[in-house]
């Protein structure tokens, strides 16, 4: 039978407790590391031997332990132990910045829909084309001076007109899978317009507005139009001057007294006037209307392509400052979209870049005689194998 430990004093006392266990063992350590042991608790740093400058000789650590705070811990660890809830902290906080990037781009986004107008363009008659390959957005640019002063007409070049007519028409094809393709369709085709009959195809807007040129659009195409968007002369200039202008390389240099255009070859920056009469000019064109809308499609996808670079679409307030002052010059027909309007951006954007087709419906005659003067007479044949092929979505034979 074991014995009963016996007291210092000799006398048998009762058995050690496991916190008399502790406190013994504390002490051992405390002794092997070289620290006080009076009261157990003594502060190395307050002992009078301590000298600011490292550990006395007869209290330097033993065995890579006993180490003064800040360097090497008590029991040997060399570096202090880091917080639990640093990598928590961390990621708490790309969260946030995360949250507040989508939170500013969805309210840059929100903003320019918000700011885009609305207008009615959808032809009252029922004879309207039927379902077709794809997907058709008419874009038009109008002639419109409404909202410019005396003083930025004659600034621009504008002239005095009164009354809004087309002065930029351009057919977009979605496909539904594939290359986009932009038509060109000069202002001043001979075309027979509902109700009207043969007109020049600006003459649609002029005369019954949206609505009347999306139907003549339909029925000289046989193809349906889907989303309507149009920009004034004033909306056109605003756009340039929200991007900070638009980059095009003149093989040689553009005059034009008429205007007062004068640009001189090699790459430049337009915006303002010249930009807006650079698009318009055809006086000075000996192809004449042809290459006016040459220079509209070139024109157009070098300013998307600006609209849409990373510098613009990936920086909320760059997007917001640009999204709002194009969606204030732009107005959408009362059922294109917000979709309809994305993949506008998108498809214009792959044609700045080269993908899809840029083309002008073929042209049979230039300067074709009518009672409503000088106008251009499409190619039948060519002209319907082109329409033909956007409405059953086979591959295009028509050149550039």
């Amino acid at each position: 039978m074991p014995r009963t430990p016996r007291a210092p004093d000799g006398n048998q006392g009762p058995p050690p407790s496991w916190e008399d266990d502790w406190t013994t063992d504390r002490q051992r350590r405390e002794r092997d590391d070289g620290w006080p042991q009076e009261g157990g608790h003594t502060d190395p740093w307050q002992d009078e031997r301590w000298d600011g400058d490292g550990w006395p000789d007869d209290r330097r650590p033993r065995d890579g332990r006993g180490s003064p705070p800040g360097q090497r811990s008590r029991y040997g660890s060399r570096h202090p132990r880091r917080p639990r809830y640093g990598l928590r902290r961390v990621s708490v906080l790309v969260l946030l910045v995360i949250g507040l990037y989508v939170a500013a781009m969805v309210w840059a986004v929100a903003a320019s829909w918000l700011a885009i107008g609305e207008v009615d363009a959808t032809p009252t008659t029922e004879n309207r084309p039927g379902s077709a390959s794809g997907s058709n957005i008419l874009l038009v640019g109008t002639d419109s001076r409404s909202s410019l002063t005396r003083e930025q007409r004659n600034e621009l070049k504008t002239g005095h007109t009164e009354g809004s007519r087309a002065d930029t028409i351009m057919l977009l094809h979605l496909p539904s899978g594939g290359e986009p393709t932009l038509v060109s369709i000069p202002r001043d085709s001979y075309v027979d317009i509902p109700g009207r009959g043969m007109n020049k195809i600006n003459a649609a807007y002029s005369n019954g507005g949206p609505p009347l040129l999306v139907d003549t659009v339909e029925q000289s195409t046989d193809l349906p139009v889907d989303g309507y968007l149009e920009v004034g002369f004033d909306g056109f200039v605003d756009v340039v001057a929200a991007v900070g202008g638009v980059e095009m390389c003149l093989p040689e240099p553009v005059v034009e007294e008429r205007s007062d255009l004068d640009l001189p070859a090699g790459c430049q920056d337009l915006e303002g006037k010249d930009a807006l009469n650079y698009v318009r000019m055809r006086y000075s064109d000996p192809r004449g209307d042809l290459g006016r809308v040459e220079r509209q499609r070139e024109f157009l996808s070098s300013l998307v392509g600006e609209m849409t670079s990373p510098s613009t679409l990936l920086v909320p307030w760059e997007l917001h400052a640009a999204g709002t002052a194009t969606g204030a010059s732009l107005r959408r027909g009362e059922d294109t979209s917000a979709w309809e309007m994305t993949r506008v951006g998108l498809a214009m954007r792959s044609i700045s870049g080269g993908s899809g087709q840029s083309i002008t419906v073929p042209i049979a005659d230039t300067d074709y005689a009518t009672a409503a003067g000088s106008t251009v007479l499409w190619d039948e044949a060519e002209a319907g194998e082109l329409f033909e092929a956007l409405r059953e979505g086979e591959p295009l034979t028509v050149e550039p």
